[in-house]
């Protein structure tokens, strides 16, 4: 899962790192998108601790010994 967020990120970013590279990005444009692949990445987050919570796994594991 943190494989699959670090790729949305990087995607998103470095699209837009191209896009203002290669042409003229609005700074309006920009912030809109750095904070949607901040979203989406939140997001993804969520239904990974959904899909976790619905298989009864809980978020974190703890250790019997």
């Amino acid at each position: 899962m943190v494989r699959q967020n670090l790729v949305i990120a990087s995607v998103c970013i470095g699209t837009l790192v191209a896009w203002d590279l290669i042409g003229h990005l609005p700074l309006p444009l920009g912030v809109a998108g750095h904070e949607g692949s901040t979203v989406l990445v939140g997001l993804n987050g969520l239904a990974a601790a959904r899909r976790g919570l619905e298989a009864g796994s809980g978020l974190t594991r703890t250790r019997r010994g």
